[in-house]
């Protein structure tokens, strides 16, 4: 009889509440494994290792609200696929924006209210921990999970969108619609619709981000300094914006009935391409959230104020009022994820696991034949865990490989394809599945293991006798739980935003020996 305990550390627990109705066992309150009657053992497993080449991930937030990160730059690692992370977002909306000079009539006359657009930019906070203490005079940030090259900068170039971003499906419009992350999106011109003032802006974080220093103007043409900061002086770029071009299409059209409803909004300007490009630089994280310190298209102007008063015939200076429109990069918002071929081949007997569209591991522990060979023992499975060792002349950083791994199911449908889908460990024993990086006791990366009790025992019960693979890939926060809000979604998203890699060893003893990847089964089994 095989029986299903969740966890090991409450097997023996488990095993002596089993004893206590079998007429085999005699010495109640005892510990089993000291019973003559029962055996414990384990056994290993070999797995079978298929690399598996992504060309896309789902990368939008029309069914998840928000992707976790939102990355620009470019990432290399030789070992890894090359990077081009980009952004593509919608705007939000503004209803009938005013920028007209105003005569309004009042006690003292009339007053002139004149609009001189000073500046248009492009602002995208980092993603950034204030490490300022007491006595600091500057600003001092940590900017978090940077990677690449931190001496390199990257290219980044902002160009009018002009694909109608349609949280609709074109072809079911009753059902959601969703966006790659290799999605093509055109750009009508690739000279009009850069929106750039300089189109060689490179970005590389630095303490200084953390204000913009700008022009502004009077209605005659004298000018004064402005800064923009953003709340706690958090870093950020800001992409100055070709102003002749931004007024042109953006500024000029307030007036217009683009600007009366959000339809027509979303449909007369379609949003930025916020594109990184290069063979090498870096890659940052950086905060689209809704709040005040959110990713937005900025446009800074000034109202100079005259009045007329009785006796003079010129008008008079009143004030100057700076002022900006902030239309926040929200809506639609996608990722694009341009990948390239890593420049150097794992080494024989390993594999790579690289998020974003990197790659995966297909992971074959059994075939029918070892599945009744296994059944046939009659064991009660006490655990089973599935290890994967890092390559630790390749991965010696901790903090550039994937914190955590996840596996999961490619569930055969019965329609000749395949569901991926939750392993019950992962929902019914949360706590204890694993697939966090493990390290040495020198702080290095050592190796991902997984205990899927569960999974094993439904094998060898015939719980079911579902044998299809298992998918090895980088875990991606939230979207890979089964459990959100408190409801269980055993089906298997594709999202993935996170674009670390690492290199494992494969099941091949002969060539890793005790660091393979391997199965094992805890059991126990009467005599």
């Amino acid at each position: 009889m095989i029986r299903k305990i969740g966890a090991l550390g409450i097997s023996l627990l488990c095993l002596g509440a089993i004893i206590s109705c079998e007429k085999d066992f005699n010495d109640i309150g005892t510990n089993v494994v000291s019973n003559t009657k029962f055996e414990t053992g384990e056994i290993l497993l070999d797995v079978e290792i298929t690399p598996i080449d992504l060309e896309s991930v789902q990368a939008d937030n029309i069914a998840i609200g928000a992707l976790g990160e939102y990355w620009l730059g470019v990432y290399k690692s030789n070992h890894y696929k090359t990077i081009e992370s980009s952004i593509v977002s919608q705007l939000g909306f503004i209803n009938s924006p005013k920028n007209e000079d105003v005569k309004a009539a009042t006690a003292n006359g009339e007053i002139d209210s004149i609009y001189v657009l000073d500046k248009v930019i492009l602002k995208l906070p980092y993603t950034a921990t204030n490490i300022r203490e007491t006595g600091d005079t500057k600003p001092k940030f940590r900017f978090d999970s940077l990677l690449g090259n931190p001496n390199l900068a990257t290219s980044l170039k902002v160009f009018r969108n002009n694909t109608y971003l349609n949280n609709l499906n074109p072809t079911n419009p009753s059902a959601s619609n969703s966006f790659q992350s290799d999605a093509i999106y055109q750009v009508l011109d690739p000279v009009t619709d850069l929106l750039n003032e300089d189109g060689d802006f490179k970005f590389l974080p630095t303490q200084k981000d953390s204000m913009f220093v700008f022009k502004r103007h009077y209605s005659n043409g004298n000018e004064f300094n402005d800064t923009i900061k953003l709340e706690n002086k958090a870093p950020f770029i800001a992409v100055p914006l070709d102003i002749t071009k931004m007024k042109s299409i953006f500024w000029d059209n307030f007036k217009n009935d683009h600007f009366k409803t959000r339809d027509a909004f979303n449909n007369f300007f379609r949003g930025l391409i916020v594109k990184s490009e290069g063979t090498d630089g870096l890659m940052a994280p950086f905060s689209l959230t809704g709040n005040s310190a959110s990713a937005s298209l900025e446009f800074h102007y000034t109202i100079s104020r005259y009045e007329k008063k009785e006796g003079i015939t010129d008008l008079v200076f009143k004030d100057t009022v700076p002022s900006s429109y902030s239309f926040p990069l929200s809506g639609i918002r996608n990722s694009i994820y341009n990948m390239s071929s890593a420049t150097t081949s794992p080494p024989a007997n390993n594999f790579i696991i690289q998020g974003t569209a990197g790659t995966m591991a297909k992971i074959k522990i059994l075939d029918n034949t070892k599945l009744q060979e296994l059944r046939s023992n009659n064991w009660l499975v006490n655990d089973a865990s599935l290890s994967f060792h890092v390559n630790q002349n390749i991965n010696t950083n901790k903090n550039t490989i994937p914190q955590r791994l996840f596996v999961y199911q490619d569930k055969d449908n019965g329609n000749g394809g395949t569901t991926p889908t939750q392993l019950t460990d992962a929902y019914r024993e949360n706590a204890t599945f694993g697939g966090n990086l493990e390290l040495t006791e020198d702080d290095k990366p050592e190796k991902y293991t997984f205990r899927i009790t569960d999974y094993i025992s439904d094998l060898l019960n015939s719980t079911t006798n579902d044998i299809s693979p298992l998918i090895l890939k980088v875990y991606n926060n939230p979207t890979d739980n089964a459990v959100a809000n408190g409801v269980l979604d055993v089906n298997v998203k594709s999202y993935n935003w996170n674009p670390r890699g690492v290199t494992l060893l494969d099941g091949n003893e002969t060539a890793n020996g005790a660091k393979r990847a391997v199965l094992k089964i805890s059991y126990s089994k009467e005599k």
